[in-house]
């Protein structure tokens, strides 16, 4: 990329998130999503990008090395960052709380939402009263498709209490993603708990995504809690393997 030409600059970023991942998810969007540096080309050097973002070399060395860990580049020494061919699949690392609209839209992909079911869960539904803080409280739950590049790719069902989210909120706002309306709340989502079991599909999740009856599928279970533990949203998903992939980085002891 020359001097020359006009640059993505950072008067976007947004300063309440770790400034290495805003420069982070501002190369991803302005250099690679958007095309301007293809598959297979280098990225502006460290020192560009931080004349660019305003930041030192070490936040922008750091940024580049997250987007090497989530698979958009490589690093080689000497000869910079280069932008990788994006996968036919969702790629998802589990070590950041954001939702799988935002997880495929980063990857180049149209993810679409069918099917949406909205209300308050009946008292007797046992995920009720795993919300201990909001006993005798409505409790919402919003069920729905989604929908990869045209293909049935999940079916999730999400329980969130309605003093969190009101049911009016939920009818006004609900985009396909509730994670990604308790994390536009002030306070609402801090942190998940996740657990990912291997299942196959029984006859109405093979009907909904649309696979063969006892085909493979992944299950997801996430507890998403407030900053002081509060549950504010159970989740259940239901993922066709052949579009998602799930990753966790372990890194050794100190």
């Amino acid at each position: 990329m020359n001097r020359g030409e006009s640059t993505p600059r950072a008067d976007g970023i947004r300063t309440r998130r770790q400034l290495q991942t805003e420069i982070k998810d501002a190369i991803l969007a302005d250099f690679i999503l958007s095309g301007k540096v293809a598959p297979g080309d280098r990225l502006p050097s460290e020192a560009e990008l931080g004349d660019i973002f305003g930041a030192s070399r070490v936040t922008v060395r750091a940024a580049l090395q997250s987007l090497r860990d989530q698979g958009y580049i490589r690093i080689a020494r000497g000869s910079g960052s280069h932008v990788l061919p994006r996968p036919d699949m969702v790629r998802s690392g589990l070590d950041r709380l954001v939702s799988f609209d935002t997880f495929a839209r980063q990857a180049g992909h149209q993810m679409g939402t069918a099917d949406i079911e909205l209300g308050v869960a009946p008292p007797g539904d046992q995920v009720v009263h795993d919300f201990v803080n909001d006993k005798g409280k409505p409790i919402l739950r919003v069920s729905r498709t989604k929908v990869l590049d045209g293909h049935r790719c999940a079916f999730v069902v999400d329980h969130v209490p309605a003093s969190v989210l009101p049911l009016d909120v939920l009818r006004e706002r609900f985009r396909g993603s509730v994670l990604d309306l308790l994390l536009d709340t002030p306070g609402a989502a801090a942190y998940s708990e996740c657990t990912i079991t291997p299942t196959v599909a029984e006859a109405s999740l093979a009907a909904i995504l649309d696979v063969d009856l006892g085909a493979p599928l992944l299950q997801l279970s996430e507890h998403t809690c407030s900053a002081d533990g509060r549950l504010v949203n159970r989740s259940e998903s239901w993922f066709d393997p052949a579009y998602f992939e799930f990753h966790l980085r372990r890194r050794r002891d100190e």
